[in-house]
C-alpha cells in the first residue's frame, strides 16, 4: 500500500502545480485565466483538483480578499523552485532542437594527407560544434566498397573506380618518399641513387601493389625495377613508419607525415630526392543514395574549400 508521501508523487499533477503558480503570480482566477488562455472555471477546477491532493486549502477566497494559507505559500515556495529546474531543462531541450547535430562517419586511407580536409574538419566543427566526428581508417579499396554496399557515405581515398551509383570527387593529392631509419645501412648516406637501393629489404603497404590505392609507388618501383626483399606488410601508415623506423628495411611514406621524423634525425630521405611519386586523394560518396543533411553540409564544405584552395594555388 502506498504511503501518503509516494500517493501524492505518483498522482501530482505538473500542469495543476503550473496553474497554481500563474494564480499566484497574477493574483487571482480571473487574470491567471487570461494568462493561460483559459475559461474562468478551468483554472478554478485545477486550483480545486490541486487543493484535494494536498487535503487543505492553499489560498483564501473571499469577497475582496485573496491570499495564501501557509500550506499556500509551502507550495508556491516548492512549485517555484520546481518551475526553475524544469523551465531550465525546457530551455536546453529546444536549444539542442534547434542545434544542428548527430554523427557524421568517415573513412579514410590511413596514410592519406590531405590539408583541404583537415581545414574542413576545423571549420565544420566551428560551424556545428555538436556534430560528432567518427573517422576510422582502411585500405583505399575497402572504403570504396563500403560506399558502393551503401554501410558508408563519406569516404577519402586513392582508388577510383567507374561504378554506377558512385561518385569520386578530386581533391588534392600527396607526394611520396622513401626512407629509412637509423639502423638502416643507407642512414646518412647522401648521394644515393635508386641502384644502391635495388634489392633492399622493403616495407609495403597492402595498397601498394597495381591497380590499388597506391598505385603510383607500385608503378614507380615497376618503372625502376625497384624491388626488394619484402619484409613486412601493412594497412596502417603508424605501423609502416614504425618498421622504418627499427631498420629493418625501407619504405614509402607522405613527405608531410615524414618531415617531422626527419627534422628530429629519426628518418632518413631515399631517392628520388626530387622526381617524387604522386597519388591522388579522391572524395567517394553515393549517388544514389539519400545523406543526412549533417553529411551533405560536409560534403559541401570540402569541395569548397577544395576550390579555394586551387584558387589560391593558381594566383
Amino acid at each position: 500500500m502506498l504511503s501518503p508521501r509516494d500517493r501524492l508523487l505518483r498522482n501530482l499533477d505538473w500542469n495543476l502545480l503550473y496553474t497554481f503558480l500563474i494564480i499566484v503570480n497574477e493574483g487571482g482566477i480571473s487574470a491567471a485565466a487570461r494568462k493561460l488562455s483559459l475559461s474562468q472555471p478551468s483554472v478554478s477546477n485545477a486550483l480545486k483538483r490541486l487543493e484535494e491532493h494536498f487535503d487543505k486549502p492553499l489560498i483564501l477566497r473571499k469577497k475582496g480578499v485573496f491570499t495564501l494559507t501557509l500550506q499556500g505559500m509551502r507550495v508556491y515556495e516548492y512549485a517555484s523552485a520546481a518551475s526553475r529546474v524544469i523551465s531550465n531543462m525546457a530551455d536546453q531541450i529546444v536549444e539542442q532542437q534547434d542545434t544542428v547535430q548527430g554523427e557524421i562517419t568517415i573513412e579514410i586511407a590511413s596514410h592519406l594527407q590531405c590539408p583541404a580536409f583537415d581545414k574542413t574538419l576545423a571549420h565544420y566543427h566551428a560551424l556545428y560544434p555538436n556534430v560528432i566526428f567518427n573517422i576510422n581508417t582502411h585500405p583505399s579499396a575497402d572504403i570504396v566498397s563500403h560506399v558502393i554496399e551503401g554501410s558508408l557515405h563519406i569516404g577519402l581515398s586513392n582508388k577510383k573506380i567507374a561504378k554506377t551509383g558512385l561518385r569520386i570527387d578530386f581533391i588534392g593529392y600527396e607526394k611520396m618518399g622513401f626512407y629509412c631509419g637509423r639502423n638502416h645501412p643507407c642512414f646518412g648516406k647522401t648521394n644515393l641513387t635508386i641502384e644502391d637501393l635495388k634489392g633492399g629489404a622493403y616495407i609495403s603497404f597492402e595498397s601498394d601493389q597495381p591497380g590499388e590505392g597506391l598505385d603510383a609507388i607500385a608503378q614507380f618501383r615497376d618503372e625502376h625495377q625497384f624491388w626488394g626483399k619484402l619484409v613486412a606488410v601493412s594497412s596502417n601508415v603508424e605501423e609502416i613508419r614504425r618498421l622504418i623506423l627499427t631498420g629493418i628495411g625501407f619504405g614509402a611514406l607522405t613527405i608531410d607525415s615524414a618531415k617531422p621524423y626527419v627534422d628530429q634525425g629519426l628518418l632518413w630521405p631515399l631517392p628520388p630526392y626530387n622526381d617524387f611519386p604522386v597519388t591522388e586523394i579522391y572524395l567517394v560518396t553515393p549517388e544514389t543514395i539519400s545523406l543526412k543533411e549533417i553529411e551533405t553540409n560536409f560534403i559541401k564544405l570540402l569541395k569548397k574549400q577544395v576550390r579555394e584552395d586551387v584558387s589560391q594555388l593558381s594566383m
